[in-house]
Order: C-alpha cells, then sequence, then structure tokens
C-alpha cells in the first residue's frame, strides 16, 4: 500500500517541507490535522529508497526525521497542554506553501513576458513631408524672411549704439580738479598719493578712465610729476611749476 501511495517515489525535492508538503498534497490529507504517524511512515519510505538508488540526502531530511519521531512520541502521551505538537510543524507547512505559490506564479509570468522585448530596438522611420506649393510662393516666403533677418540686425544695432552713448561719461576737467585737490590735501602729510590708491577711489569704469586721462593730462602741462617706487607710482604736485 505505502509502495502505491509513493507513486511518485524519487521525484527530487527541494528540501523535507516540500516533501512533506508533497505527501499531504497527494493523499489530500487535512494540514489542520495531519496524521503524523502515517506521514512519518512514508517519509521514512522515501529515505530508504533514496538510499538504495544512491540518492544525495541533505541533512535537512534527517533533522525533519528526527522532529516528526519527537513529534509523534509527544502525540503517544497523554495530552496535558492545550497546545498540539503539530502546530509549529503546520506553520512551517504554510509559510512554505504561499512562498511556494509565490516562487510558481512568478516563474510563469517570467515564461509569459520573457521574450515579449526580445526583438532588437528598430531604428525610428522619419518621414519628411513636402507640402506641394509653386515656386512663386517658395520665394515670396523666402524673400520675407530675408526682409525679417535684415530689419532684425538693423534694430540690434540700433540698440547697440543707443546703449553706448547713453552709458555714463565723466568729465575729464571734473577730475583734473579731483586729482588737484586730492594733492593739496596730502601735501602736508609728504605732497605725494599712490597713483594706485588714487585709480582705486574711483566709483565706475568710467570715472577711473577720466582719472587717468586727467593725470596724464597735468602730466604733460608740468603741472604735477611722478616717479617709479615698485609696481607704483608716486604723484607729486610739481612746486616749480606752481611758483612760476
Amino acid at each position: 500500500m505505502a509502495n502505491e501511495q509513493l507513486n511518485f517515489k524519487l521525484d527530487m525535492f527541494d528540501g523535507p517541507l516540500d516533501l512533506l508538503l508533497a505527501l499531504i498534497t497527494k493523499q489530500k490529507i487535512n494540514i489542520y490535522d495531519i496524521p503524523i504517524a502515517d506521514i512519518l511512515d512514508q517519509y521514512l519510505e522515501y529515505m530508504e529508497l533514496c538510499q538504495q538508488y544512491n540518492a544525495e540526502l541533505s541533512s535537512e531530511f534527517i533533522v525533519m526525521a528526527c522532529e516528526l519521531l519527537y513529534i509523534k512520541s509527544k502525540m503517544l502521551l497523554p495530552q496535558e497542554e492545550e497546545e498540539d505538537p503539530r502546530e509549529e510543524l503546520v506553520r512551517s507547512l504554510i509559510e512554505y506553501s504561499e512562498v511556494k505559490r509565490a516562487a510558481n506564479y512568478l516563474a510563469g509570468r517570467e515564461g509569459i513576458y520573457y521574450h515579449r522585448y526580445g526583438a532588437k530596438p528598430r531604428e525610428p522611420v522619419v518621414k519628411l513631408e513636402v507640402l506641394p506649393t509653386s515656386p512663386l510662393l517658395l520665394w515670396e516666403a523666402f524673400s520675407q524672411l530675408r526682409t525679417a533677418l535684415r530689419e532684425e540686425k538693423e534694430r540690434k544695432k540700433k540698440e547697440d549704439v543707443r546703449s553706448i552713448f547713453s552709458a555714463k561719461v565723466t568729465p575729464v576737467e571734473s577730475k583734473v580738479v579731483f586729482v588737484l585737490r586730492r594733492l593739496v590735501r596730502a601735501f602736508p602729510l609728504g605732497n605725494s598719493v599712490s597713483f594706485r590708491s588714487m585709480i582705486r577711489e574711483q566709483g565706475d569704469r568710467s570715472d577711473r578712465v577720466a582719472t587717468f586721462l586727467a593725470i596724464l593730462e597735468l602730466v604733460h602741462s608740468g603741472r604735477i610729476c611722478f616717479e617709479r617706487n615698485e609696481d607704483d607710482y608716486i604723484i607729486r604736485l610739481n612746486m616749480e611749476k606752481k611758483g612760476a
């Protein structure tokens, strides 16, 4: 009778829980009320068949056989506790069956969708549609485009010229007065001012350029003089010119 029940004989299982689940499913046993004695006999018979056919069994099968023997011995004793000795085994079998069902589902989905995107991507086909039109209309469109580009270029040029003339221009005469006053204020302290410090005092680019031109004008007229001091210049009033 046992040989008839184990008609799948040496099917390979992933582990002892897989074997127990197969035995329970084959005999349509209620997983919450497992006849441990019958299942243990079939489990041991499978292990004996594996030994006869030199099939390898992992240590997990031996550990499960010992656990089944322990559960069987506890069930033979008077039941003083409310806890069922099979409860932990049932919990493990239910968790394993859920994991196995999910794995089978994913494996089936892989078989369905694995080759769905297997084809190589094709090069995109770009179609250019040219509307039929007459050469005269094309020439008119080209002329309008050329006129629009020319007008935009002229407009930009006018804006550039307007921005140049509308920029601030500092009069050189005002900076001539500034340089002379700056040197006069420095007269009691040594009658000299650094060129860099004078330029640094200016606000923007226009002021700096006007100050530089004012210094050149005063040097040219002889009202101030300068001398080199390392990487800078020292500017002084020309006292001889002032006295003359």
